[in-house]
């Protein structure tokens, strides 16, 4: 019967989440469906409750909705929740630390809020060390297995079958995540390792206390500040130096150490004022952070100093590098240029760049149209944490109403001499029949031209960004798309339809005559 127990236990763990799953969703559905404005506060305050008490991944996923909902209910999992009293906990710490708590501690207070996996108390060492003590919640492994069996049973339906997304390389790496995060003996090897590997101006990495980590306790030192809510009656400066020292973190963290915060809700980062009155950064929770093998990092930069400078870098070999499948490119590797384009838009600019002027949703939706999905589908499993990572980093400067010089930031953090080695690396070669219509940076159109001529004589000249070629029935009049529609001649869909399929190259586009009127339009 003994052997049985582990068997019933996960059986009643998946249930039980089965049915807190079950709850969510009704509650997120009615959300959807409220229109008055006191319904949605109140079922949102609803959905916040059930995330809190599901803690574990369910609640991580509402502290994304914190991220970007920015409301009063969803920031209370941001700040935190209703914490286990901490008699439940000292029989962990104990057995963890091998001896009676009054033997490691002068003194430890109560938890005034818990996370996702975890609670935190403000303790003091015998040797007067300020510190935070992070507990792992009691069974809250067995809960977390339980939502991953869960997650394996999604099926493969809509975009996920359609363009043939690789549903368990995601499902692996959400699970290979919560595995490590839930190991604080891993969190707190990354966290020494990132507090020396990225050395930032104003960032602070809290000190480990590596011989009093265990698998369920993490023991460093103690970090103040505010949210970032609160910081915005802020000065200017200070605001730009707190921008700064993210985008400077984000940047030597990827590129130098290879090792990216994947976490980046605002719970996890305070902001203070150092003992000189400078603004200080206080990243913290390093369970979930994302390792860049050197190949991607420099195949990445390589990418970004190649659109940049539209040399004759091909697109597609560096995002094979980088781990996307390239068969799956292939059939819109003459889109990579435009594409890249698009997703590096800041790095393009050496002066202040507005995140509000990307639209980066809307120009990647116009260029690629239901393709997105395909590309979506060709990267690796991992990619959504750098997403995230990149995702939250715009949040912040968004929140901090501060514009940023992206590409001058970048030299600063990498250095000219690993710009230089990136441009110097040898990309791996992929099989020849991916590459057949690949196309480099410096193939690519850089303008849109339009001439009009009335009797031979020219009326009207235009240059605009080549991208424009992708949405010219929106571009041209509607008196002169309705004749070139009626003549038959020129079939626009098809036009745009062949420009993402093979590329925005230097090319004649068409000709219209219209009366004495002609017009012209090409690439170059």
């Amino acid at each position: 019967m003994e052997a049985d127990k582990p068997k019933k236990v996960t059986i009643f763990q998946t249930a039980k989440r089965s049915l807190q799953f079950f709850r969510i969703g009704l509650a997120a559905k009615k959300l959807q469906r409220t229109q008055n404005e006191i319904e949605r506060l109140l079922a949102k305050q609803a959905l916040v409750g059930l995330f809190a008490d599901a803690r574990g991944i369910t609640m991580k996923v509402g502290q994304l909705f914190a991220g970007n909902d920015g409301s009063t209910p969803f920031q209370a999992l941001v700040e935190g929740i209703e914490p286990l009293p901490l008699k439940t906990l000292i029989p962990l710490l104990e057995t963890a630390f091998g001896k009676k708590i009054k033997s490691v501690f002068r003194s430890i207070e109560p938890a005034i809020a818990a996370a996702s996996l975890g609670q935190v108390h403000l303790a003091e060492l015998k040797n007067g060390d300020e510190v935070a003590v992070k507990i792992r919640y009691p069974d809250i492994s067995d809960a977390v297995d339980a939502e991953l069996r869960l997650v394996g049973l999604l099926p493969g339906i809509g975009p996920v079958s359609r363009w043939g997304f690789d549903l368990d390389a995601y499902k692996r790496s959400l699970r290979d995540n919560m595995h490590r995060e839930l190991d604080y003996r891993s969190e707190a090897q990354r966290q020494d390792y990132f507090g020396r590997a990225v050395q930032v101006a104003g960032l602070r990495v809290p000190e480990v206390y590596k011989d009093l980590c265990s698998e369920g306790v993490l023991v460093q030192s103690r970090a103040q500040g505010v949210l970032i809510d609160k910081i915005s009656d802020w000065s200017e400066q200070d605001r730009r130096s707190i921008a700064q020292t993210l985008m400077l973190t984000l940047f030597k963290s990827l590129f130098v150490a290879g090792e990216v915060h994947g976490d980046p809700h605002p719970g996890n980062i305070f902001y203070s004022h150092d003992e000189n009155g400078r603004p200080l950064v206080t990243l913290l929770d390093y369970g979930c952070t994302i390792t860049i093998a050197e190949q991607r990092r420099l195949a990445l930069l390589k990418l970004i100093v190649g659109c940049r400078e539209r040399s004759a870098i091909k697109p597609l070999d560096c995002f094979s590098a980088l781990g996307f499948d390239s068969k799956k490119l292939a059939p819109i590797s003459g889109s990579l240029p435009a594409l890249c384009q698009i997703l590096f838009r800041p790095f393009l600019v050496s002066h202040p760049f507005s995140p509000d002027q990307w639209r980066l949703g809307p120009a990647f939706n116009d260029l690629l149209g239901d393709y997105r999905w395909w590309f979506r589908s060709a990267g690796p499993s991992d990619l959504f944490l750098l997403m995230r990572a990149f995702q939250g980093l715009i949040q912040q400067l968004q929140q901090l109403d501060i514009n940023l010089p992206w590409w001058p930031l970048l030299q600063q953090a990498v250095g000219r001499e690993l710009i230089q080695q990136a441009m110097a690396y040898e990309l791996p070669v992929i099989e020849q029949e991916a590459t057949a219509t690949a196309l480099s940076f410096d193939q690519q159109a850089s303008k849109l031209c339009v001439c009009v001529t009335d009797g031979g004589e020219q009326r009207v000249s235009l240059a605009m960004p080549a991208e424009a070629a992708l949405d010219l029935e929106h571009l041209i009049p509607e008196n002169v798309l309705e004749r070139i529609i009626r003549s038959g001649k020129i079939d626009l869909k098809q036009l745009s339809y062949s420009l993402r399929a093979n590329g925005i190259t230097p090319q004649q586009l068409f000709i219209f005559n219209d009366g004495s009127k002609t017009y012209k339009v090409w690439l170059e």
